[in-house]
């Protein structure tokens, strides 16, 4: 499916599918760490693995906002990294992945500096 595109800088998500992602015109197929700037695969398989350290390399991108893509489901990660993030004043969103690329786009249109964490 195609995704609104509401600037023309940063990454942007052009499409996506049921296991891909599109951004500025190159597909993924892996779980990935995406930020205005930057897109890199990241090591965790799933929701439940986000721990301490890979929160804090989230947080080295300084982010507004952090939105997590849990495939076709919603997941949460852990209490103790939810507390975190709201103990730090940084808001977070758990949605589909679609819904990530929607939110992402949107958000970067806004000036946002915000995380996308996609886990197909």
């Amino acid at each position: 499916m195609q995704v609104n595109l509401h600037s023309n800088e940063g990454n942007q998500f052009t499409s996506y599918s049921e296991n891909t992602v599109t951004i500025n015109q190159m597909e993924y197929k892996n779980n990935l760490l995406v930020t205005p700037s930057i897109i890199k695969p990241v090591e965790i398989t799933n929701i439940a693995e986000l721990d301490d350290l890979f929160l804090e390399e989230i947080l080295t991108h300084k982010p507004d906002i952090i939105i997590f893509g849990t495939g076709n489901t919603i997941k949460y990660p852990a209490n103790n990294i939810l507390k975190k993030l709201q103990q730090l004043r940084i808001g977070f969103e758990v949605m589909p992945v679609p819904a990530l690329c929607r939110t992402f786009n949107y958000l970067i249109g806004e000036g946002r500096n915000v995380v996308g964490v996609l886990l197909f």
